[in-house]
């Protein structure tokens, strides 16, 4: 996959009405004063209530302010965010439409047919925060993740892990696992996280790569035990509990993630006023207070940030998606 395919040189060829926005010299200012010609749609290719609608929306309130638009969260979920985010790619690029990218944004080009869009079709903005993935089992089956680890690689394909559904980043840190312990396990694919965790309280399954914002309240009231956390640091909302790479997965990290992309023919002064909003909504403390309450770590990247953390994501994923053979699989 190129960085800039065909497709996407076709939509900046066809965005020659807003070329002159970018061209060399135009005063930084402008790029300051400039307002969206009407109302930001917001575009998470999601259903409401998950991680990413959390974040929005309580950011859009300042975010708007900050444009002088209205900021419009609208749900296109659908074929694992597909929906969502080629409908932003095909939007125009006047600074109207956001994707709120998630990981699955990066994700379908590699596991569908035809997503309808491709990567290079998006220029990232920023990269607004980080959802921390845990390894969460049923309470008081296992003392530890060491435990956990033995028993899996002791009972080749007998234990099962939940996902949330077919070509899902829970399905991704699933595989990702098996790479890097040798263990074989059966992974059993939901319609969504809540029904996963609730086969995952009942016994149904053994153990699920889950998103923290998800899974924190059923830790916190004894419903799970969270054996390891997947990011390289041990996080504030779970002090106590380990990180996969210092227990049994040296390097391992597996999480999800929320940015703002925009159509790539985006002028880049009106892609660096919309980042700045972005920073702005950060920035607020009652943002900060939701975040932490649900396990977001917070970023703010700047643009430059942004790319570089898309293009890592997008190389580390391809890579895993193509050695595994996986292919996204509806219904």
């Amino acid at each position: 996959m190129t960085d800039l395919s065909r497709r996407a040189a076709l939509r900046l060829a066809a965005a020659g009405s807003l070329a002159g926005l970018a061209t060399p010299g135009l005063s930084p200012a402008w790029a300051q004063e400039w307002t969206p010609p009407g109302p930001v749609r917001l575009i998470n290719p999601f259903a409401p209530g998950g991680s990413p609608d959390i974040l929005a929306r309580v950011m859009a309130p300042h975010m708007q302010g900050f444009l002088g638009q209205p900021m419009i969260v609208e749900n296109r979920p659908g074929a694992g965010a597909a929906v969502g985010t080629r409908s932003v790619a095909r939007a125009a690029a006047d600074g109207t439409t956001v994707l709120l990218a998630p990981i699955s944004s990066v994700i379908a080009p590699f596991m569908m047919r035809d997503p309808g869009y491709d990567l290079g079709e998006f220029k990232a903005l920023t990269w607004l925060a980080t959802t921390p993935f845990i390894l969460v089992v049923r309470s008081g089956r296992w003392a530890d993740v060491r435990e956990f680890d033995r028993h899996l690689k002791a009972n080749p394909g007998r234990l099962s892990g939940a996902t949330g559904g077919s070509g899902t980043p829970h399905q991704l840190a699933a595989e990702l696992y098996r790479g890097a312990s040798g263990g074989d396990f059966t992974l059993v694919s939901y319609r969504g996280t809540a029904p996963a965790l609730t086969d995952l309280r009942a016994g149904v399954v053994d153990f699920m790569f889950a998103d923290m914002p998800a899974a924190l309240g059923q830790i916190r009231q004894g419903g799970l035990q969270a054996l390891a956390v997947c990011t390289p640091a041990r996080v504030p909302a779970l002090p106590d509990v380990p990180t996969m790479a210092e227990t049994v997965a040296p390097g391992f990290e597996a999480n999800s993630w929320v940015m703002w992309w925009v159509p790539s023919a985006t002028p880049d002064p009106v892609a660096r006023r919309l980042a700045a909003a972005a920073a702005h909504g950060l920035a607020q403390p009652d943002v900060r207070t939701r975040a932490a309450e649900v396990g977001f770590l917070l970023q703010g990247t700047d643009m430059a940030g942004a790319e570089a953390h898309k293009r890592a994501e997008t190389e580390k994923w391809g890579a895993l998606i193509r050695a595994r053979g996986l292919r996204f699989e509806e219904g």
